[in-house]
């Protein structure tokens, strides 16, 4: 234990008498100041740039600034052990300048996934570390250089003699260049031609000291007596650094930014504070703006202030194209709240959105007059029918009264059938007439306390005598409380009237209709049920509807116009309630409606004034 740190008390005593001896030198001190502004670049890549593999690229980055501070001490250096000592401390950044430079290529240009495994981190760990270890322990094994390196006569800097570790060392970076190659040659079979210059920088960069390399091990081909290969690698990421951080041709943010605005199918352009275009999208460059730009600076340009306070941009027509003007001011970045650079102008061609809102104008308008021409046939037509019709029905009542004289049965019989046909295509008439109403909100109905029961317990008596035409039993069950609500009672009658009439016209022979009121959380819900063939699912817009009826082959000379159920949710809807059903195929169908109640003190009032 005690000779191992007397060996490492001597060499750190060593290493600064070495550090001692070049202090002095100039050549020291000028790599000295390009370390430290490489450094400072160094620094600024970390804080403004943003880049695929930029952690790689930093790796790659300190390792070019140690092995050329190495490289230099090395050169300053006048003796052979202070020579073979920074000689050996470059390896840590020779061996791990090529293995982070082909993680970045490869993060960079193919955003490979496999980097981010433990064994490529690995890799990128060990074999630097592991190269610098065997070099340093060379006095030991002697298989990095070998007993006959050393400083020929009459020259200052040691020749070095190569052993069969040293060539292990470099095949095993050879290696990692030409993985680096490969991802480079498959990016250039793939990329836009507008990135070859890129990648060919990237070739050099990784080529050059290839080929410097190669030159001094085979062929001795050396820079002032030393490996050229750091020479050749610190100039090319230098190089590569200067277009870094100069052009952003890395920074993700701004190449995005500019992708984004040439990728955009609007025209865009840049206008400075002298009204002068001073960019354009691709958009733009393909486009008849770019042919234009007399009439645009004009029109546009002069007035951009005021333009860029109005709420509505006139709009610009080039061609046979109508664009939308969007304006928005760039503003400085050394003094954001006072003073902008210019303004930016995406034209939005709304020539199709023009013509789709002229032929929906143009249509809406054709479908107004043709509605306005409907319900003026229909309202023409109803009250036409309506004298006639009166006078018809008044003139087969006299008739079947007998005050025009005795008719025989036989006559009796279809003026008995005339007089009811009579009836019902009076009520169709009214149907449609109050129909009408509805649709164009033209219906006033009354806001008064109504006892829905009365009501109900009314038309189930006048219904009796139809029920029993057709077989069909109705019962109404008893209430204690008879809920009050604020309705039309007319209107309510007939929702009313039209769900027995239909309950009555869907049940089977010798069926039961039962009337019921619930009342919960101030709502009053009436309900007639029917024993029937039910009603199938999803067949809500069919029941409601105006003119539509429910296929039933067995009665449909019994389904009447279609306009009842249509007419009843209408009318429920307008008074704040609302109609809905629950069916069961061959079992029966409930018809519910809701209302709200009224205050007890109103209802009370309207039982006493009853």
């Amino acid at each position: 234990m005690v000779s191992f740190t007397n060996k490492e008390e001597a060499l750190g005593e060593a290493m600064m008498t070495c550090f001692e001896g070049v202090a002095g030198n100039p050549v020291f001190w000028f790599v000295f100041a390009v370390s430290a502004m490489a450094t400072l670049v160094l620094l600024r890549i970390l804080k403004f740039q943003r880049f695929n593999g930029k952690l790689y690229y930093v790796l790659t980055f300190s390792a070019m600034i140690w092995t050329l501070m190495m490289v230099g001490l090395e050169v300053a250096s006048r003796d052979f052990s202070c020579q073979f000592q920074w000689a050996t401390m470059a390896w840590l950044g020779n061996a791990l300048l090529p293995v982070a430079w082909c993680f970045f290529v490869f993060a960079y240009v193919d955003n490979a996934s496999w980097l981010k495994k433990r064994s490529a981190l690995a890799a990128l760990v060990i074999v630097p570390i592991a190269t610098f270890a065997f070099a340093f322990t060379n006095p030991w094994h002697n298989l990095v250089y070998t007993d006959a390196s050393i400083v020929p006569p009459g020259e200052e800097h040691i020749k070095y003699v190569h052993g069969p570790g040293f060539y292990v060392i470099i095949a095993t970076l050879y290696s990692f260049v030409l993985a680096t190659l490969f991802c480079l040659a498959k990016a250039f079979a793939r990329a836009k031609r507008s990135a070859w210059p890129l990648l060919t920088v990237l070739v050099a960069i990784t080529v050059t000291p290839l080929t410097a390399n190669a030159s001094y091990v085979f062929f001795g081909f050396t820079i002032f007596g030393l490996d050229p290969t750091a020479f050749m690698f610190t100039a090319g990421i230098l190089a590569f650094t200067w277009i870094l951080v100069t052009n952003k041709t890395m920074d993700m943010a701004f190449v995005g930014q500019s992708g984004l605005a040439n990728s955009m199918s609007e025209p865009v352009i840049m206008v400075d504070l002298n009204r002068t275009i001073v960019l354009m999208n691709a958009a733009a460059e393909c486009s008849e703006l770019k042919f234009s730009s007399a009439r645009f600076l004009n029109e546009i340009c002069a007035n951009i202030e005021n333009l860029n306070t109005c709420e509505v941009v006139p709009q610009l027509n080039i061609g046979q194209r109508v664009y939308e003007p969007r304006i928005r001011e760039i503003e400085s970045q050394l003094d954001p709240s006072r003073v902008i650079l210019g303004w930016s102008i995406t034209f939005v061609d709304i020539t199709d959105r023009i013509a789709i809102s002229v032929a929906l104008e143009e249509a809406l308008q054709r479908a107004d007059e043709a509605n306005h021409a409907k319900d003026e046939f229909i309202s023409v037509i109803s009250h036409e029918l309506r004298t006639p019709l009166t006078s018809l029905i008044g003139g087969l009542t006299l008739a079947r009264s007998g005050r025009l004289g005795d008719v025989p049965a036989s006559i009796h019989s279809v003026l008995n059938i005339a007089h009811r046909n009579g009836i019902r295509l009076s009520r169709l008439v009214d149907n449609i007439l109050l129909a009408q109403k509805i649709d164009i909100d033209a219906l006033v109905l009354e806001r008064k306390p109504v006892d829905l029961f009365q009501l109900l317990e009314e038309s189930f008596k006048e219904n009796q005598l139809f029920g029993k035409e057709r077989g069909v039993q109705l019962i109404l069950g008893r209430v204690a409380h008879a809920p009050v609500i604020a309705g039309d009672a007319f209107a309510i009658r007939q929702i009313i009237d039209n769900l027995i009439s239909n309950a009555i016209k869907f049940s089977e022979k010798h069926g039961i209709i039962d009337g019921a009121f619930e009342t919960s959380g101030g709502q009053a819900r009436l309900s007639i049920t029917n024993s029937g063939q039910g009603i199938p699912d999803g067949m809500e817009g069919q029941v409601f509807g105006r003119f539509e009826q429910v296929e039933n082959n067995s009665q449909r000379s019994t389904q009447g116009s279609g306009l009842g159920l249509h007419i009843s949710k209408k009318l429920a809807n307008q008074m704040s309630g609302d109609i809905f059903y629950e069916s069961e195929l061959g079992v029966s169908t409930t018809f519910y409606v809701t209302f709200p109640m009224v205050d007890q003190q109103v209802a009370e009032l309207a039982r006493i004034a009853s």
